[in-house]
């Protein structure tokens, strides 16, 4: 799909879904768009804007700062400028930087295990926060509602299938990036 914003410079929406653990892949995606003239400007929920333009060999980078208050945002984007790094898009706190690539240079921001542990364990962190009021629905408050509520037409029905949903969803994430951060721990030690 196409679409055309100010500046008459055109713009491709590509819908495409990511995990969070499938960052190799996403970054895989982004760098292909890139080789293609499809420069990132734009990240939204499974949505992708790219401007059309003239093939580059990009390196993208992600980095997850979550609710890391050692610095401000300012400061947070500067570091990154500093490195030669230019933010392509945000989501949350999800940041989206690219490079020009650079032969034999490796341009990773995380290529040492010890930054990748740390990511990992900021987006354990936010998970944990964001995941508790959920968690606490589920074990406190769902077992104290009557249980007619739980009937088939009623609200309550559809909500608690629905947050059940989520909360697996949820703990599957949590599970898969933790045995990574372990992982990750794992082969610092070595």
């Amino acid at each position: 799909m196409m679409a055309f914003v100010k500046g008459a410079m055109n713009v491709k929406k590509i819908s495409k879904w990511f995990w969070v653990w499938n960052l190799d892949q996403e970054k895989a995606f982004l760098e292909e768009k890139a080789r293609e003239g499809l420069i990132l400007n734009r990240v939204g929920l499974g949505r992708y804007n790219f401007e059309e333009g003239e093939p580059q060999d990009l390196v993208y980078q992600m980095d997850f700062k979550g609710f890391d208050r050692k610095m401000s945002e300012s400061e947070y984007l500067q570091l990154y400028q500093d490195a030669g790094w230019t933010l392509a898009g945000r989501l949350g706190s999800w940041y989206y930087f690219s490079q020009e690539s650079s032969e034999g240079q490796d341009l990773g921001l995380f290529n040492d295990n010890a930054s990748k542990a740390a990511v990992y364990k900021r987006i354990l962190g936010f998970l944990l926060l964001t995941g508790f009021p959920m968690y606490y629905q589920l074990i406190f408050s769902f077992p104290n509602l009557s249980s007619s509520s739980f009937e088939f037409p009623n609200f309550y029905f559809f909500f608690r299938i629905f947050l059940s949903l989520v909360a697996v969803l949820h703990l599957v994430a949590m599970l898969k990036i933790l045995c990574m951060y372990r992982r990750t721990l794992r082969d610092i030690k070595e």
